[in-house]
C-alpha cells in the first residue's frame, strides 16, 4: 500500500463516529487501574536584563536575557504503590537541560534525566535507588512547583539539585519522618563520583502542627574538584582539590494564616579550605483570590574564598516580586521583578574599552554592584 493510501485510510478511520469506539479502553484508563501515573507540562519564558548584555549572574536557569526560551517540557511516569516495588522516571526538554546535563557531565544537550530511580514500600519505609532530587532547600527545579520564575541565590550557590544514591525515609507518625542515604558528591551533584567516598545525607522532618513544618538536612561528605573550582567574584581558582564538604540546610514554613503561607530556608555549603557559601531567604506568598496570587523573596547571603586561596568575600541582598494569574488548575502565568545588589562589582553589565596604548584597546566584560531582570513565564500543566 503507498504512504498516500496508508494516510487516507488512517484519515477515514480518524472520522468514523465516536461511538464506534467507546468501549475501548483508553491508554489512559489501561494506565490508571494499573497504577501508573502519568503527569506532565510546559513552561516558556521572556525576561529583559535592567543591566546591559544578556547575561544574569547567580541564576540556576535563567541566566540569559532578552530571548524567549522554551524552558522546560516535562513527562513524569511513575508506578508508586503504598506496599511493593515501583519506579519514577522524569524526562525533561528544554535549555534548562543544559544546567542539569552539566551536573550529569553530558555536555549541553537540551534533553536531560532528572529523575529515574526504583523503590520499595512497606511498614512506614520507603527506600529508592537511582537518581532523585535534593533534600536540601525550599524551591526546586520543576517550573510547575517552582513559587517564583527565578530561582533564589541559594538554591543556585549551596544546594544541590540531584543526587545519584541510595536513600530510606521511614515515617514514624503524621508528626515525624527522617531520612538516610548515600549519594556521590553533594556539590556537584555528580552522576559518576570522581572518588571513591561517598556523601551521606540525613533529614528530620518535622510537622508539629497542621500549619507548621520544619525540616533539617545535612550532606557530609569527601569530594574532588577536578580542575577548576568556579568562584564567581575573582574568577576561577585553578588545581585540583580533595576536601571535605558539608552543606546544612533548614526549612519552615507556616500556614496557619488564611490564604497567607510564610517561608524561611537557610543553608551553609562550607568547602574545607576553599570556600564557603551562605545565607538566608525569606519567603511570602498570598492568595488574593482564585485566580491572583502574590508573592515576595528576600534574600541575605555571602560568598568567600578561604584564607588559602585569597579569602575574598561578597555579600549580596537580593529582592523578588511576583504576581501570578491562574485562568484554570492547568494553566499559570507569572510576572517577576528581580533586584540583586552586592557590596561589590560583581553582576554583569556588557563590555567596556581598555586603551592598551599606542592607539590600541580592547573591550572587557564591565560589572557593577546591582543588576535584575523582569521575566515572564507561562506554563502549562497536565
Amino acid at each position: 500500500m503507498s504512504n498516500m493510501k496508508k494516510l487516507l485510510s488512517v484519515a477515514g478511520l480518524a472520522c468514523l463516529p465516536g461511538i464506534a469506539f467507546a468501549d475501548t479502553p483508553t491508554i489512559g484508563s489501561i494506565l490508571e487501574a494499573s497504577g501508573i501515573a502519568v503527569s506532565g507540562y510546559t513552561s516558556a519564558s521572556y525576561s529583559v536584563n535592567f543591566n546591559k548584555g544578556k547575561t544574569l549572574a547567580f541564576r540556576a536557569y535563567d541566566a540569559q536575557t532578552d530571548t524567549f526560551t522554551i524552558d522546560q517540557a516535562s513527562l513524569t511516569i511513575a508506578y508508586a504503590p503504598e506496599s511493593g516495588f515501583g519506579a519514577t522516571v522524569n524526562i525533561l526538554a528544554g535549555e534548562d537541560s543544559n544546567v542539569i546535563n552539566a551536573n550529569y557531565g553530558d555536555g549541553d544537550s537540551i534533553f536531560s534525566l532528572p529523575t529515574a530511580f526504583v523503590s520499595y514500600a512497606g511498614g512506614g519505609f520507603t527506600v529508592i535507588a537511582g537518581r532523585f532530587g535534593s533534600l536540601a532547600g525550599y524551591e526546586v527545579t520543576a517550573d510547575n512547583a517552582a513559587p517564583f520564575v527565578s530561582r533564589s541565590w541559594l538554591f543556585q550557590n549551596t544546594q544541590p539539585f540531584f543526587h545519584t544514591g541510595l536513600r530510606a525515609t521511614y515515617k514514624f507518625n503524621d508528626l515525624l519522618s527522617a531520612t538516610l542515604g548515600a549519594v556521590n558528591s553533594a556539590p556537584q551533584a555528580s552522576t559518576i563520583d570522581a572518588n571513591k567516598q561517598k556523601t551521606l545525607e540525613t533529614n528530620v522532618t518535622f510537622t508539629p502542627t497542621s500549619t507548621l513544618l520544619v525540616s533539617l538536612t545535612n550532606y557530609l561528605g569527601v569530594d574532588e574538584f577536578d580542575g577548576t573550582v568556579l568562584f564567581p567574584i575573582n574568577g576561577p581558582a585553578s588545581g585540583a582539590f580533595t576536601t571535605r564538604t558539608n552543606i546544612s540546610d533548614v526549612v519552615v514554613q507556616y500556614t496557619g494564616i488564611d490564604k497567607l503561607t510564610l517561608a524561611l530556608n537557610g543553608d551553609i555549603q562550607d568547602a574545607k579550605g576553599l570556600y564557603i557559601n551562605k545565607g538566608v531567604a525569606f519567603y511570602g506568598m498570598y492568595q488574593l483570590t482564585e485566580k491572583f496570587a502574590a508573592r515576595a523573596r528576600i534574600e541575605l547571603a555571602e560568598a568567600a574564598l578561604k584564607a588559602e586561596l585569597g579569602g575574598d568575600s561578597s555579600s549580596f541582598k537580593i529582592y523578588t516580586v511576583a504576581g501570578v494569574y491562574s485562568p484554570s488548575s492547568h494553566f499559570d502565568i507569572i510576572a517577576e521583578v528581580r533586584y540583586d545588589t552586592s557590596k561589590d562589582d560583581v553582576f554583569p553589565n556588557g563590555f567596556t574599552t581598555v586603551s592598551q596604548g599606542e592607539g590600541g584597546s580592547v573591550s572587557v566584560p564591565a560589572f557593577k554592584d546591582n543588576g535584575g531582570n523582569f521575566a515572564v513565564k507561562a506554563i502549562y500543566k497536565f
